[in-house]
């Protein structure tokens, strides 16, 4: 299956999750920018839910930034991939860590200049393009574990076959409208038009959703 563009994915997987949201529980998407936005945007206007962000940062091993070991959620709070963990001193992950921090707020300064909504008692649906290593995922829904939420979901539009037993242990539920066997997997593969999105793209989609009063907070 290829999705045509992240709007699509998010329609696609807003049916998905219709039979899964419990209005009871005053349910919220946090969509993990930037290409978490369109999707989570049209799962909210769908399912008329309210969405906001969670930013994360994925850490990237010294030697190539783009091998994650891990994730950092807002609180700065860790979550490692163990096995990778055994190639790296505590000096490197350390300054990983900061430097992944600086990002980081920058991001929180530009995608939640409000900061978080509250969390507490709430069903939280972590919202993303797609999942590879699921690092991000992981980090996001332990945050909203952290703040009190009551039931955390991660839903995403494609994934690895085997990324449920990964997420598994972090999450309530896990959706994944497009679960694939594929021994090179990148969630890029499974679209047509997969650009990357600028901060004014992901941004406006963010102004849209408060235009409809679906934004918090």
């Amino acid at each position: 299956m290829i999705f045509k563009d992240r709007e699509e994915a998010g329609e696609l997987l807003a049916q998905a999750l219709k039979q899964v949201v419990d209005p009871s529980k005053r349910p919220i998407i946090l969509a993990i920018p930037r290409g978490g936005i369109p999707v989570a945007y049209k799962i909210a206007t769908a399912l008329n839910i309210p969405m906001s962000v969670i930013v994360v940062r994925k850490l990237g091993l010294p030697w190539n930034e783009e091998a994650g070991f891990g994730a950092i959620d807002p609180d700065g709070t860790p979550y490692f991939d163990p096995v990778v963990l055994n190639y790296l001193t505590e000096e490197d992950i350390k300054r990983v860590i900061q430097k992944e921090l600086i990002e980081l707020r920058e991001r929180e300064r530009k995608f939640a200049p409000r900061g978080y909504p509250d969390l507490r008692g709430r069903q939280v649906i972590i919202v993303d393009d797609g999942l590879a290593t699921g690092f991000t995922a992981i980090a996001a829904a332990g945050y909203a574990k952290k703040k009190g939420a009551s039931e955390v979901i991660v839903a995403v539009p494609v994934c690895p076959a085997d990324a449920k037993q990964r997420i598994a242990p972090y999450v309530d539920k896990f959706i994944c409208y497009y679960p694939v066997s594929s021994p090179n997997f990148a969630v890029g593969m499974f679209y047509q038009d997969f650009h990357q999105l600028s901060d004014e793209e992901a941004l406006s989609y963010l102004k849209k959703a408060e235009e409809k009063g679906l934004l918090e907070p």
